[in-house]
């Protein structure tokens, strides 16, 4: 017997929410530190009040419905971003409770620090010209 099955695909846009709150926090950041000379550090500068993992857990489905679909349309990738992090010994049998948000939350917070690393410098750039320019206006 054939069954079509239907899920939400929902990672991408995990990961889509999590980066805008990111970039969000970041001209946030910029904005209370208008002397700031250098991009921030994303760990220490934007998370020293855990503002960052807020965002990425609060990026998490809370239904187990959606972190099972991660898990059969993404499971490989998840895995591999849980593995990497080796927050403890799961077995090939099974998932412990609670450890598949975990893995869903790591590999968050992966496709976090990647798109830090290719887009935070520009949005910081864009922000100092920006700052330049209206120095320059007041200054005239």
């Amino acid at each position: 017997m054939k069954r079509i099955l239907e899920v939400n695909d929902v990672l991408d846009e995990c990961v889509e929410e999590a980066t805008e709150e990111v970039t969000r926090l970041l001209r946030e950041h910029l904005e209370a530190n208008p002397d700031t000379d250098e991009l921030p550090n994303l760990s220490n500068d934007l998370d020293y009040s855990g503002s960052v993992h807020e965002v990425i857990d609060s990026a998490v489905p809370v239904y187990d419905c959606d972190i099972d679909a991660i898990f059969f349309l993404h499971g490989d990738k998840v895995e591999a971003a849980f593995d990497n992090v080796g927050f403890g010994n799961k077995t090939d049998k099974g998932w412990p409770r609670g450890w598949k948000p975990a893995a869903v939350f790591t590999y968050i917070e992966q496709e976090v620090h990647a798109w830090w690393r290719n887009n935070a410098q520009d949005i910081f750039d864009k922000w100092q010209e920006a700052k330049a320019a209206t120095t320059e206006d007041a200054d005239e």
